[in-house]
């Protein structure tokens, strides 16, 4: 019984990590147009002016979507080390000397 539910626990939680990997992977495929987009214009903002009245639109900084990429491919890394199952990479234990 034990055994069951430990097996349906570690199931589920390859399902969740599945999906969540897959939102990473596309929330990145988004972030890394949008950045050669910006990158390929050069332009942050515009100013629409129709002569009753103006608007400015301003876009993203590249350094804002160039952080949440780092941000996203760091947890798309952890997450395809928690489905390869590695966990800890490596330790450092040091002995307290009295």
């Amino acid at each position: 019984m034990l055994y069951k539910r430990a097996m349906s626990y570690i199931t589920a939680r390859i399902a969740r990590l599945k999906a969540q990997l897959a939102r990473v992977q596309t929330a990145l495929a988004a972030l890394y147009e949008t950045y050669t987009d910006l990158a390929a214009r050069g332009v942050e903002s515009y100013l629409f002016d129709s002569g009753e009245g103006s608007q400015r639109s301003t876009r993203r900084k590249l350094s804002e979507i160039h952080n949440q990429i780092a941000q996203l491919e760091a947890t798309e890394e952890h997450l395809l080390n928690e489905l390869s199952g590695v966990g800890l990479v490596s330790t450092q234990l040091r002995r307290k000397t009295q």
